[in-house]
């Protein structure tokens, strides 16, 4: 029997997603509430939905299956009036992660997010994919501040939108079962995940922006090990082999690290405006998939943001 869920690694074949096309909720975001839901200011909808499409499309050509929570919610109604009221639902990637074995609800500290993630899980009960659990506050870590090195590490960024409590729940739920190691990562001041400053594209591959990184030491935690070691993030990169491609502070603000693999070691999804990476990657053997992002960015988020991974091989 073909799996229907499992994400072993960040940088496999991507198989299945759950995404949100955002419908009414985006006329929730208006001046009054830019702060509440994290968008730069309110959208021209058509344009955004334009964009938000033109993404979808890239996943569909390279054989990426596409849930939409509308479609996996589809009877339950009073899932579906919440998503009209939430425009943050569109970023399925901060409300839960799944892993090998299932997913783990995060707990959102965005105050616009909140109770989010609980349509997520409506979702995965409808997919078959099991809980491994939730962060619970006063824990808060999001989707955005978790990824994977290589098979058997879990990263978890200390970061903006979230705190010790939230990345010590995420251990305790996948070290030793879903993964050997645990990184946890501070970051400073302003950076809300790492998966701004830090993109795993292939088991020996990474886009940084190194600066972040450079000064403060990171926890790493071992299954059936006592305390954790101190590592720097860099070094740990180099001891693993992973090559890396740099960008820097412009090109980080504006998003162009937010990729989706979607083929290992071959093919990304991207914002088409990131032309400097891109070339940079082709470079390697990549080939990357551009979607127009004028509009979308406007909510703060990329492909990354806007995909929950489900299956991954």
């Amino acid at each position: 029997m073909n799996p229907r869920f499992g994400v072993p690694t960040a940088y496999g074949t991507l198989r299945r997603v759950l995404v949100h096309r955002p419908g009414r909720e985006l006329a929730v975001v208006t001046d009054a509430t830019l702060s509440e839901f994290n968008f730069a200011r309110p959208v021209d909808r058509p344009r955004f939905l334009a964009e938000y499409d033109a993404m979808l499309d890239c996943f569909t050509r390279n054989a990426v299956e596409t849930l939409r929570l509308t479609d996996v919610l589809s009877d339950d109604s009073a899932a579906l009036a919440y998503l009209g009221r939430r425009p943050n639902m569109t970023y399925t990637r901060d409300l839960a992660t799944v892993f090998r074995s299932g997913a783990v609800l995060m707990s959102p500290h965005l105050t616009g997010r909140r109770g989010d993630e609980e349509i997520l899980g409506r979702a995965f009960e409808r997919l078959g994919v099991p809980l491994l659990g939730r962060i619970e506050q006063p824990g808060f870590l999001e989707g955005g501040g978790v990824t994977m090195i290589g098979d058997d590490t879990v990263v978890a960024s200390l970061c903006d939108r979230a705190n010790e409590s939230g990345t010590a729940q995420l251990r305790e739920l996948v070290l030793g079962g879903e993964a050997r190691f645990f990184l946890e990562v501070p970051l400073p001041p302003g950076h809300i995940h790492i998966d701004g400053i830090f993109m795993v594209l292939d088991r020996d591959l990474a886009v940084i922006h190194e600066p972040p990184f450079r000064d403060r030491p990171c926890w790493l935690y071992e299954a059936g090990a006592g305390a954790p070691r101190e590592v720097m993030f860099l070094d740990f990169l180099d001891d693993r082999a992973i090559r890396r491609v740099g960008i820097d502070k412009e090109e980080r603000d504006r998003g162009h690290l937010n990729l989706v693999v979607v083929e290992r070691s071959r093919r990304a999804v991207g914002f088409a405006e990131a032309r400097r990476l891109g070339e940079a990657l082709e470079e390697l053997g990549w080939i990357i998939e551009g979607f127009p992002s004028g509009e979308l960015f406007v909510g703060r988020g990329g492909a990354h943001c806007m995909t929950c991974p489900l299956l991954v091989d």
